[in-house]
């Protein structure tokens, strides 16, 4: 089974207990194989070494490509696009599963490896909130948090240079998901709600998606399954940091978030917006 994981150096205590819960909930084979790939950029080998301690399983490290600068984005960060480009950064040939690092696994993913792509060239979950970009658009939105990619037909189509090329030219206030969502409109296997499920209440849940602010690591109260997983790495000692992380100033840069994207290009990024809503 293969896997990658993205994140930065902000995610990494996201990264540390989605690795604890893939060690722990991945799959009932012990003789499974099981591959992991971390995509990310500015985690340091102090720290890459102490996230290997998190998980039995080796992980590879690639750094994100730097061919992401000129694309019309909303993010300042342009980490999430290399989901646009899965077989640079594997060795997977064949299917490949891609996770956010705001995740973590609680069942078994052997049924996802094991799929029937019925010709399409990813399986993904709806998007609980819709089309971000065009509320008034009922057609099927995927979440792109949990990707589950048919290599051989992604590569044999070009579809990475196809999406790279839509993310030039479009601005989706979703980034990397709204540049999916267009080019691969109904090409898509669309998987139950508990593979990339922010319902954090459902039991059911194989995959728990922390997709609102605050995450687990930035707020008082984490989550507790996510604490649960997190409690099992060396990342343990991160908590009293966690529980302490209240007061006006967590909640300004919280809010600032929100704004901080549009401060950069904006009047670009507005007319382009306006203009491209529509998939």
């Amino acid at each position: 089974m293969n896997l990658s994981i993205i994140g930065d150096h902000n995610y990494i205590l996201g990264i540390a207990a989605l690795l604890k819960s893939i060690e722990l909930n991945i799959t009932e084979d012990p003789n499974l194989p099981v591959n992991i790939t971390v995509v990310s950029t500015g985690i340091n080998t102090q720290q890459s070494e102490k996230l290997q301690k998190c998980c039995k399983y080796e992980i590879e490290w690639e750094e994100v490509k730097p061919n992401y600068g000129g694309l019309l984005s909303l993010s300042g960060s342009k980490l999430t696009y290399a989901r646009l480009e899965p077989e640079k950064y594997t060795k997977a040939k064949e299917r490949l599963i891609w996770l956010d690092s705001d995740m973590i696994v609680l069942g078994s993913l052997e049924p996802l490896w094991n799929l029937d792509f019925e010709g399409m060239p990813v399986a993904a979950a709806l998007n609980v909130w819709g089309n971000p970009n065009n509320p008034a658009d009922k057609k099927p939105y995927f979440n792109a948090g949990l990707l589950v990619f048919n290599l051989k037909l992604w590569e044999s189509e070009k579809l990475s240079e196809k999406m790279l090329e839509n993310a030039r030219v479009n601005l989706w206030c979703d980034c990397d998901q709204g540049t999916s969502n267009s080019v691969l409109a109904g090409r898509w296997k669309q998987l139950e709600q508990i593979w990339n499920n922010p319902d954090t209440e459902d039991t059911s849940t194989r995959v728990m998606h922390f997709i609102s602010s605050p995450k687990p690591w930035e707020s008082p109260q984490p989550n507790k399954l996510w604490l649960e997983m997190l409690s099992q790495t060396p990342f343990k000692d991160e908590l009293s940091r966690i529980k302490n992380n209240s007061g006006w100033l967590s909640r300004l840069k919280v809010k600032y978030k929100r704004w901080e994207p549009w401060l950069m290009e904006p009047t670009t990024k507005i007319k382009s917006y306006l203009k491209n809503r529509q998939r």
